[in-house]
């Protein structure tokens, strides 16, 4: 039958790839799916935790600063700078009652030049008339004094030689001269200096101790014939 339909003749097609690709797309967007659900879910957790944390931090620093401000009031009911002269004077009553003259003295006359004399000392400094010096003056140690030195000298090279002396010694440190007065216009006998230097009244170096030696035996009765023979 010449009109009978064929239905051999249709054409196959194979409809199993295009089924496994979009099953693997299916999937594969599943899985991005979940993981940047994830990724979201982390992220917003982190960032509540981040708020919580900045918020945590922003109430400390209120605290402190409520701190600050009560401290800064208490502190204005006292007077910083009577405190602090007070401590100087009581530091400087200190030194002056541990000073030793003695040793002052004889290492002065060890330091100056034999043509240098001294004609006055001072101790300690005028009182301070801010809180930077007088903190400064709290914060010398105890086993240190300002001292105020009137020399006589009669070579024209004593305030030179009296400086280099007091900075090549051990015992006195910026030392800072103050005036000249010529014999015309000092005493008469030579020129009058006037220096400032702080004297440190450290521990004189220590002998070495001596080393004890064992007595040297007596020599032997051979050893002293062989040194006979």
């Amino acid at each position: 039958m010449p009109n009978r339909l064929n239905l051999a003749r249709r054409p196959f097609v194979n409809t199993r790839p295009a089924n496994a690709a979009v099953a693997v797309l299916i999937l594969l967007v599943l899985v991005l799916s979940a993981v940047s659900g994830t990724t979201v879910k982390r992220y917003l957790e982190g960032s509540r935790l981040t708020r919580e944390r900045i918020l945590k931090l922003r109430e400390e620093l209120t605290a402190l600063e409520n701190q600050k401000r009560q401290t800064a009031a208490s502190l204005a009911r006292f007077d910083l700078f009577e405190l602090s002269k007070g401590i100087g004077e009581v530091n400087a009553i200190a030194r002056r009652r541990a000073f030793s003259w003695t040793r002052f003295l004889s290492r002065l006359e060890r330091v100056l030049p034999d043509d240098l004399r001294v004609a006055s000392i001072g101790l300690g400094k005028a009182a301070a008339s801010g809180p930077e010096e007088v903190g400064a003056e709290a914060a010398q140690p105890l086993d240190s004094m300002d001292v105020t030195l009137g020399l006589v000298s009669r070579d024209p090279k004593g305030l030179p030689r009296a400086i280099e002396a007091f900075y090549a010694s051990p015992f006195f440190e910026h030392p800072i001269p103050h005036y000249e007065e010529t014999p015309e216009k000092g005493p008469g006998d030579g020129r009058l200096l006037s220096i400032s230097v702080r004297y440190v009244d450290r521990e004189a170096e220590r002998p070495a101790p001596a080393v004890m030696r064992a007595p040297a035996k007596a020599p032997s009765k051979t050893a002293a014939r062989s040194r006979a023979r």
